[in-house]
């Protein structure tokens, strides 16, 4: 059975929802044609994706071709129906939602979740906003082929489809998946077919799914991505497999640089991230007990998060004064500084070693630590592959007990704020194909 079909109007959304389902672990390719290879797909995927190419055609003829891909899949067991639009609302959503209603067996409904966090596009009020400007005032309104000159949701679908289009508003997602359950009820009881439905967060598009799931109403999932992946996890399921999906940041750094990034991905996404007291790293009455003190809480929550980490600082007062405990201890800074490295690197370790964390990446933040943490892993080196971004490099771990790992290396200074997001992004598209058996089933 297919667990999800995905019809975009172009390549690139087909590929891009695409691979938010296989970093859930299933297994997923885009078909551009479907007609010789469906059996092909059918017995190698769990995800279909395809695309139309109808964002810039008139919209009688992209209510044909969606419709034409909903009637090839018709009688065809599929466990979810995504209609992938834009992030930005380009396109012919309405005459596209129409053909999927019209084809199937007439009591569905659309849920419209327009929001995709992680790309700066939320929905509030019904309004969309890219980076917090309203989408009309963005370049997508000046866009030469499919304009969008205005920004609430409901009024630019309702201007578009045959069916009635209802709306969910913030303060009911903020209230969690019952809310959203009762107004889901409550907007087809108004005889709505389509239900747009206000979201900020990853965690209100979790709720989402979670609310549909609890309904047990037929529904397509109409959005740019992440509520047909959210709403895929509900319905569907994990896999037997998964990809080693988390990643696991070692960060030693303490420049405002690095608490810059780090905070621009806690805006982004929602990682679990320890401080560690890297003054008890430094004695040794305390080195064992505080490495054991941030593994358990890593531990605690772990299984809730794809991004984990430990970090030294996270704010500027929290810096140490190295050379004061060194003249105590009466050691060099230098090697008061490779007792904090060595001690997350062992706290990397014992994280690895958890078959449960499931960590398939690495990101380390200052050369000592890396070091450390290749020592510690028993590796030779490791394998330079590419370049993220200027001074940060994509590689895996050579040898050791971590072979072949990947490893994103970076100095505490390089780069903007968005530096780390853009590296941890990186990873987990590296690690989504990467998959080992499901051990919390």
């Amino acid at each position: 059975m297919l667990q999800v079909v995905i019809i975009a109007d172009d390549l690139t959304g087909a590929n891009a929802t695409g691979v938010l389902l296989a970093r859930q672990g299933f297994k997923t390719a885009t078909f551009l044609n479907l007609d010789n290879h469906y059996k092909e797909a059918k017995d190698n995927f769990d995800v279909i994706s395809t695309t139309t190419d109808s964002r810039g055609i008139s919209k009688e003829e992209a209510y044909s071709s969606v419709n034409n891909i909903v009637k090839f899949f018709k009688d065809k067991e599929v466990g979810l129906f995504s209609k992938r639009i834009d992030s930005t609302l380009r396109g012919n959503i309405g005459a596209e939602i129409d053909a999927v209603l019209d084809e199937l067996n007439g009591q569905e409904l659309a849920i419209v979740v327009p929001a995709f966090p992680a790309s700066a596009r939320i929905t509030v009020g019904g309004y969309l906003m890219v980076s917090s400007v309203p989408l009309e005032k963005t370049d997508v309104a000046k866009d030469p082929k499919t304009p969008v000159n205005h920004s609430y949701v409901p009024n630019i679908i309702k201007e578009q489809t045959k069916y009635s289009v209802g709306f969910i508003p913030l303060d009911k997602t903020l209230k969690g998946a019952h809310s959203i359950r009762e107004s889901i009820l409550e907007e087809k009881g108004k005889g709505n077919r389509i239900i747009v439905i206000d979201a900020t967060t990853n965690e209100d598009i979790s709720q989402i799914a979670k609310a549909v799931e609890l309904t047990k109403l037929n529904v397509i999932a109409v959005d740019p991505g992440p509520f047909t992946a959210a709403l895929a996890k509900e319905l569907i399921g994990e896999p037997i497999k998964v990809p080693g999906r988390k990643v696991m940041l070692v960060v030693g750094s303490v420049t405002n640089t690095t608490r810059k990034q780090l905070d621009e991905l806690r805006l982004k996404y929602n990682p679990l991230l320890i401080s560690v007291n890297a003054k008890d790293l430094i004695y040794e009455d305390t080195y064992n007990s505080e490495i054991d003190r941030v593994v358990e809480k890593l531990f605690n929550d772990i299984k809730n998060y794809e991004i984990v980490g430990v970090i030294t600082t996270q704010r500027e007062d929290e810096v140490l004064n190295l050379s004061e405990h060194a003249t105590n201890l009466g050691i060099t800074e230098d090697e008061a500084s490779q007792r904090i490295s060595n001690g997350l690197a062992k706290i990397a370790k014992k994280v690895m070693e958890r078959k449960d964390a499931a960590i398939g990446g690495l990101y380390t933040s200052g050369g000592d630590v890396t070091v450390a943490v290749c020592k510690e892993f028993k590796s030779s080196g490791i394998e330079v592959k590419d370049e993220v971004l200027p001074l940060a490099a994509y590689g895996r771990i050579i040898d050791g007990e971590y072979d072949n790992t990947p490893i994103i290396t970076k100095g505490g200074l390089i780069g903007d704020s968005t530096a780390l997001v853009k590296s941890v992004e990186y990873l987990l598209t590296k690690i989504s194909n990467e998959y080992h058996l499901n051990i919390s089933k």
